[in-house]
């Protein structure tokens, strides 16, 4: 459940990242596609898992193990699994309150 919600709450961000750069709806589509996947979600969650609360940590940890099914054919399971973790993290930082650590994440994560 946590993964689901952090997904919308994850592609917001980025949407509202890319509209206060002015671009254009298809360069805007584009950048935000880049970073709202599995792959990306997968590369960023690497890079700042060293850095993760340990209460984030543990709801990473319990959204990568969790009874996932179904995989597209577009990444791999270990990708995968890593953007649910991290689309996890976000929904537990939203529902804490820390937009600014998602926004965070955003400005040094994404171009």
């Amino acid at each position: 459940m946590l993964a689901y919600l952090g997904d919308s709450v994850w592609e917001v961000n980025v949407r509202e990242h890319f509209v206060a750069k002015g671009l254009n709806l298809r360069n805007l589509n584009n950048k935000v596609v880049k970073y709202v996947n599995a792959k990306a979600q997968s590369e960023i969650l690497e890079k700042i898992y060293p850095t993760v609360e340990e209460k984030y940590q543990e709801i990473i940890r319990k959204a990568k193990n969790g009874n996932i099914k179904s995989f597209p054919q577009t990444c791999t399971q270990m990708e995968y699994r890593n953007a649910t973790g991290f689309e996890a993290y976000i929904a537990g930082l939203y529902i804490d309150g820390k937009v600014d650590e998602i926004k965070k994440i955003i400005e040094e994560n994404i171009e």
